[in-house]
């Protein structure tokens, strides 16, 4: 395994020595521009990054030089800069706008090209893909909808903005698509979907069990893990399912999103999915334990000590395999302290699943945490492992391990 901790599988090997001509303007979400950058390049392409003049003033040239391993051209007149948008529109297999803002997509809409990065897309012969950033009025403007309208015409492929809170201070339809969907549409671009016609679902986050009507037991998962893993199904072409309980945050737009509370309820709602699907992977933290009566109103300290009685919660993992249909494919979690693999394996063979992901818990681990260091499991063999990785790369390296499996052939056909 590298230094850099890639997984031992294929992740990202749609962009392996891919060239990918990056154009950042200038909006707030030129931040974010830097780890797409860094995403592209860990998944083996080869990024060149072109910014606009406004860019330069969100972000520094320097950072983008480092991250790509090329310099980044500024001046439209310096010597031979005045073909260097040709040159880079010709080596280019795609063209990435992240972020778009509402000006320069009128620009090239229009097909002006007064600078380098609007020059390069006007001279662009390979698939551009433009992902807007704007305040969520000027994404509602009919001129910016007229724009938007052209270039999808053209053959420009839009990455649909997200909703939430904006640099602005609203609430609204108009924030960057953050750059690991970003990457994986650059990679689906490529034909990286093996999974098309499979159908995953995919549990998240937590359950909250309530003592009273203000009180509950819950754990601190984020709902990180299980949503890398649904972006991921999607990047690869799946249609997903995802049932999730609370989470730190926002969803990704799979195609069908159910929010749960409880343990109960999340049971409930995957077997109700279970039928329709090809692969259950069960990433969701679900409360061991519930307990045995809910309080009607708020206790009281004033009420005196409360003795509190749990009684274990339904094993979904377990139900589900117990129900399963030939060649559906099920996917357990198991968060660990010590003797990781040991319990990971005797989880598997009690569960009755197919494959188990170890994730241990430490600093930089586990709940809450931005990062993970999973292993993958199918039977006693070892089929995937990775070093202290992003959530994101940890989920790859899951997909990775599954899409070996002979049953996904017959699934997707």
């Amino acid at each position: 395994m590298s230094s850099r901790g890639r997984s031992r599988t294929n992740a990202g090997a749609a962009l392996a020595q891919r060239k990918i001509l990056c154009i950042v303007t200038g909006g707030i979400s030129a931040y974010k521009s830097a780890w797409l950058v860094r995403l592209l390049v860990r998944r083996g392409a080869s990024v060149r990054v072109l910014m606009t003049a406004a860019a330069q003033r969100f972000v520094a040239p320097l950072t983008f030089e480092v991250l790509s391993g090329n310099p980044v051209p500024l001046d439209m007149f310096a010597p031979r800069s005045w073909v260097e948008h040709v040159d880079l529109a010709q080596w280019a297999e795609r063209i990435v706008v992240a972020p778009a803002t509402a000006d320069f997509i009128g620009r090239i809409a229009a097909g002006l090209a007064d600078d380098l990065p609007a020059a390069a897309v006007c001279a662009a012969r390979c698939p551009v893909l433009i992902a807007p950033a704007m305040n969520d009025g000027m994404w509602a403007n009919p001129a910016v909808r007229r724009n938007i309208e052209r270039l999808v015409a053209d053959g420009r492929t839009i990455i649909d903005p997200g909703t939430g809170e904006l640099a602005c201070g609203t609430e609204g339809t108009g924030r960057m698509a953050e750059p690991e969907e970003i990457a994986g549409a650059v990679e689906a671009s490529f034909g990286g979907r093996p999974l098309e016609g499979v159908r995953v679902l995919i549990t998240a986050g937590r359950t909250e069990e309530d003592i009273d009507r203000v009180r509950y037991i819950s754990n601190r998962s984020s709902g990180r893990m299980g949503f890398a893993l649904a972006r991921r199904a999607l990047e690869l072409g799946a249609r997903v399912t995802l049932v999730h309980g609370p989470a730190d945050l926002p969803a990704p737009a799979a195609d069908e999103v159910k929010r749960v509370g409880s343990a109960a309820e999340m049971r409930a709602a995957v077997m109700q999915a279970l039928p329709r699907c090809d692969i259950l992977v069960m990433a969701a933290a679900v409360a061991d334990f519930t307990p045995s009566r809910t309080g009607r109103g708020k206790m009281r300290r004033s009420d005196g000590p409360v003795s509190l009685e749990l009684s274990p919660t339904g094993d979904i993992l377990a139900g589900a395999c117990a129900k399963r249909r030939a060649g559906q494919i099920m996917v357990g979690f198991a968060l660990e302290e010590s003797g990781g693999e040991a319990a990971a394996k005797r989880k598997l063979r009690g569960k009755g699943c197919d494959y188990i992901v170890l994730n241990t818990i430490g600093p930089r681990t586990g709940f809450g945490a931005e990062t993970n260091r999973v292993t993958v499991f199918r039977g006693t063999a070892k089929v995937a492992e990775t070093a202290i990785v992003s959530k994101d790369e940890a989920a790859a390296a899951v997909f990775d391990a599954l899409l070996g499996d002979s049953r996904l052939r017959k699934a997707g056909s």
